[in-house]
């Protein structure tokens, strides 16, 4: 599967931790959109891990927008954590950084 919940980190009641094990690009969309409607269900929050993602194309933006509007609609939040530099370069340069709770920790 190329989305995963995050191991070995304490959980938090209503907060779904997810890695991306898969690049962002449009060869992968559909798989990716499958795994993120399957965790969709019973949390109220949720953080992204993009540190594995290498490659990352428009098709990567449009879901990570998409994913975060289906949350705001439901009244659930995003965080984007470990954001690798091609997510953080690429988000930069189509101006939508600010658009996203981001948070680069180790907790």
């Amino acid at each position: 599967m190329t989305i995963t919940l995050e191991q070995g980190e304490p959980t938090v009641e209503g907060l779904c931790k997810l890695v991306f094990a898969e690049d962002l690009t449009i060869y992968a969309i559909e798989a990716l959109k499958e795994g993120l409607a399957a965790h969709l269900v019973g949390y109220e929050s949720f953080e992204l891990n993009l540190a594995q993602v290498e490659e990352m194309d428009s098709a990567g933006v449009q879901l990570l927008l998409a994913f975060k509007s289906e949350l705001m609609r439901e009244k659930k939040q995003l965080r984007l954590t470990h954001m690798s530099p091609v997510v953080t370069q690429l988000l930069a340069s189509y101006g939508l950084s600010e658009r996203f709770n981001t948070g680069d920790h180790n907790e």
